[in-house]
């Protein structure tokens, strides 16, 4: 599973990239989609891709998307004067 936690994480990178709130996971529907299809194309099942990113693909990618966008809020934070 390690194997596959890090090809994960190395998409999510590509696809997650700016910071914003979403409401609605299927705004991410796309974006999973291309993960997916990545995903087989590397060699791994949809059933694995699904279980790596809890079981909704379009769910994670939003939690994904949210905490990268606390983050960079939180150091605008914490840089402010």
């Amino acid at each position: 599973m390690a194997e596959i936690n890090d090809w994960l994480d190395d998409r999510i990178q590509e696809i997650i990239n700016s910071p914003g709130f979403y409401e609605n996971k299927a705004e991410f529907r796309d974006q999973a989609k291309v993960l997916v299809e990545s995903g087989q194309s590397e060699g791994f099942t949809t059933a694995e891709i699904k279980e790596a990113c809890g079981g909704d693909v379009e769910r994670y990618l939003l939690d994904q998307q949210h905490a990268m966008t606390d983050v960079a809020m939180q150091r605008r934070i914490d840089e402010a004067p």
